[in-house]
């Protein structure tokens, strides 16, 4: 079975249009799905943190954002699959430490994945220049299709 790639990121609601995009790849393709969200490396540890089975109901988000990066990251993650869960598509999400263009090229390779779905950050072209673009690094260093939605991402003047 073919595997999409859907990295979000964890800071940012990118996930709505991602998700609907992924959404349809996944039906045309007969895809499962991977949501993959990568967290900053913390005290030098990087690689796999959490895989995630089950997706989160919206009734659970009623209690307020966490306010951590593992937790927001995971309540991204769980909302994420919601739809897809819904649309019986298989789909799992997972976290992961590290340098998120890296992170999210070694998965997709080790999945097999066959395309990467992603949004893109509209930086500044000082803070482009400062953090640099995952996006980009994505698809100059993927070995499978990398689709980008250019509609997704929110300002970061």
């Amino acid at each position: 079975m073919n595997t999409v790639v859907m990295a979000i990121d964890h800071q940012n609601n990118l996930s709505t249009t991602i998700g609907q995009l992924t959404l349809q790849e996944a039906l045309l393709r007969n895809a499962s799905v991977v949501v993959l969200c990568c967290l900053p490396t913390e005290g030098g540890v990087e690689g796999e943190v959490m895989n995630i089975e089950c997706a989160i109901d919206q009734v659970v988000q009623q209690y307020g954002q966490p306010k951590d990066p593992l937790n927001c990251a995971e309540t991204a993650v769980r909302a994420a699959l919601v739809p897809f869960q819904q649309s019986g598509i298989p789909a799992r999400g997972l976290l992961c430490r590290g340098e998120p263009a890296a992170v999210i090229v070694e998965q997709a390779n080790k999945l097999s994945a066959s395309m990467i779905i992603m949004g893109r950050r509209h930086l500044s072209p000082f803070n482009r220049l400062f953090k640099g673009s995952v996006s980009a690094e994505v698809l100059e260093t993927a070995s499978c299709p990398v689709l980008i939605d250019l509609r997704a991402g929110l300002s970061d003047s």
